[in-house]
């Protein structure tokens, strides 16, 4: 989600996932830590000097009110099964959230983070890379 408010590489990919999400009506889902782990690549980009403090908090206001975007709580229901994946596969806690929600709801996590992509493939979860959608 990052890539849609910084230019970055995969800026382009994820403008057309969301513009596709749009056109085809379908929801996107995300635990609520989706705006937490962007408000922190924003502080880096800040930091570094690659984004400034109105830029970086106007990205999080309109991520956190991004119409198509359904966040889901980070509760009793979903931590479990984020760390059992995660122990399971070799996965970090955060993106076994994703991954958890996204079998939890009959979904598909789209991610530009290939490593997690590759290791929750193997793993036969339901996950595919940003571009490959």
């Amino acid at each position: 989600m990052v890539a849609l408010y910084i230019e970055e590489p995969l800026s382009p990919a994820a403008r057309a996932a969301l513009l596709r999400a749009r056109e085809e009506g379908d929801q996107l889902h995300a635990p609520d830590l989706l705006l937490v782990e962007c408000a922190n690549a924003f502080w880096k980009r800040v930091g570094r000097k690659e984004l400034d403090r109105a830029s970086a908090m106007t990205a999080i206001s309109s991520l956190s009110s991004l119409e198509e975007l359904d966040r889901h709580p980070v509760d009793r229901q979903l931590v479990p099964a984020a760390l059992s994946l995660a122990i399971a596969h070799s996965l970090t806690a955060y993106d076994a959230a994703y991954a958890a929600l996204a079998v939890q709801l009959g979904g598909t996590v789209i991610s530009g983070d290939r490593r997690f992509v590759s290791r929750a493939s193997e793993a036969g979860l339901p996950v595919v890379a940003l571009g490959d959608d």
